[in-house]
């Protein structure tokens, strides 16, 4: 799949704003507009859950850059 691809495009987003949001980088405006996200929308809550359990785990992820 290419890095373009519009569901990439979105989880890729969404993993940059879990990390952001882990590391306590967002505004007080992102993080009321994440969570009121996450209210609705089930699919997110999962990803981002997904995302703090592979964060909590600690291994090493590759580095593509």
């Amino acid at each position: 799949m290419e890095l373009t691809h519009e569901t990439v495009c979105k989880e890729l987003l969404l993993d940059l704003i879990c990390y952001e949001k882990s590391r306590g980088r967002l505004s007080p405006e992102m993080e009321y507009l994440l969570e009121k996200h996450l209210e609705r929308c089930r699919s997110c809550r999962r990803d981002i859950l997904d995302f703090r359990r592979l964060l909590q785990k600690n291994e090493t992820v590759p580095n593509f850059g």
